[in-house]
């Protein structure tokens, strides 16, 4: 995975309400543009239906941290939408809530902090 300022995202329907796509956005910068990133994300999908859960760390030798959003939504949103936000903007399918409560967060560990 790219160690550089960007956003990354993965979706897929819910499995708890077939209404709602299960997001998760992966923000990837300093810490100062994360927290204006974020609200900016929860307005693009706003009503967020259930915020799930939150994972934040530091990327190994570069001074950024990055930011785990995983929330349900109704909205249906492109990308293009998102590159409205932040001007680079990629799908990651390996984003996603494993099987195991820590699989995700050892995931990113593994990515960014070893």
């Amino acid at each position: 995975m790219n160690k550089e300022r960007q956003i990354r995202y993965n979706w897929r329907r819910s499995k708890n309400n077939q209404e709602c796509n299960e997001w998760w956005i992966l923000i990837i910068n300093q810490n100062r543009e994360i927290e204006e990133l974020q609200p900016k994300i929860y307005n693009l999908f706003s009503p967020i239906e259930e915020e799930l859960e939150i994972i934040e760390g530091v990327v190994k030798k570069t001074g950024l941290r990055y930011k785990l959003l995983n929330f349900e939504s109704r909205k249906k949103v492109e990308r293009s939408q998102l590159k409205k936000i932040y001007k680079k903007v990629v799908k990651d399918i390996k984003i996603y809530t494993r099987e195991n409560s820590d699989g995700l967060a050892n995931y990113l560990i593994g990515q960014f902090e070893s």
